[in-house]
């Protein structure tokens, strides 16, 4: 397995290889704090369809169809999902991006994944204590989700086109039920519906993995 890069800011530094801290965060935190940011995405942990002409929705007891200028959206029970993000490229201009002045290679992924597993199966509320981890796939907006939209492990990784260049690899676990298939709450959304932001309220989860200084080298961002 290839290394994969992770960036922080360096007061983190210690905490994530000195200990071992890995923080997961729940999608929803990340969905609120990418939309706050310049290139923010209102749709982490969602499958969304916006196609350029509307949605054509059907009178069921009519039979007519119009065109609906919004958008249909699929969400995962985003406070219940938790992702650790990293990407499988070295790049100062993510750095500048994530606001980081540090980037830790992991030498060894593989060998980082599998303490990660280790450590939840020791937390029963972790399903079977499993572990997601891939590429994030990107997919554009205007094109149709098929059986996507119904499925959760599907949704947590994949994001928009807008951010094709972060070249994500995810981990993921979740509370409960979470990624059992149709777990989803489903909405058609005017174009001027908007849902103001907000950092409070959103779960987190670190898991205290022991020194990882031998799977890990520093590159300092100047």
């Amino acid at each position: 397995m290839d290394p994969l890069f992770k960036y922080l800011p360096s007061k983190y530094l210690d905490a994530f290889i000195g200990k071992g801290e890995v923080l997961f965060r729940s999608l929803s935190y990340y969905s609120n704090y990418e939309e706050m940011q310049v290139r923010g995405d209102p749709y982490e942990g969602k499958r969304v369809f916006k196609p350029v002409g509307g949605l054509e929705l059907t009178n069921t007891t009519t039979g007519k169809t119009s065109q609906f200028h919004g958008t249909f959206e699929s969400t995962v029970q985003d406070h219940e999902i938790f992702v650790f993000c990293m990407s499988k490229v070295f790049s100062p201009e993510l750095a500048r991006e994530f606001k980081s002045d540090v980037c830790v290679e992991i030498t060894e992924p593989a060998y980082l994944i599998s303490k990660i597993r280790s450590a939840l199966r020791l937390r029963k509320w972790v399903k079977q204590g499993r572990l997601l981890h891939d590429s994030v796939d990107y997919y554009s907006p205007e094109t149709e989700p098929l059986a996507e939209w119904a499925v959760p492990e599907r949704m947590v990784m994949r994001k928009t086109t807008d951010y094709t260049d972060q070249a994500e690899y995810r981990l993921a676990f979740a509370r409960g039920n979470a990624l059992q298939v149709e777990n989803v709450a489903i909405q058609i959304k005017a174009d001027q519906d908007i849902t103001q932001p907000t950092l409070d309220g959103h779960p987190q989860h670190t898991l205290k993995l022991g020194n990882l200084k031998k799977l890990c080298k520093v590159h300092r961002i100047v």
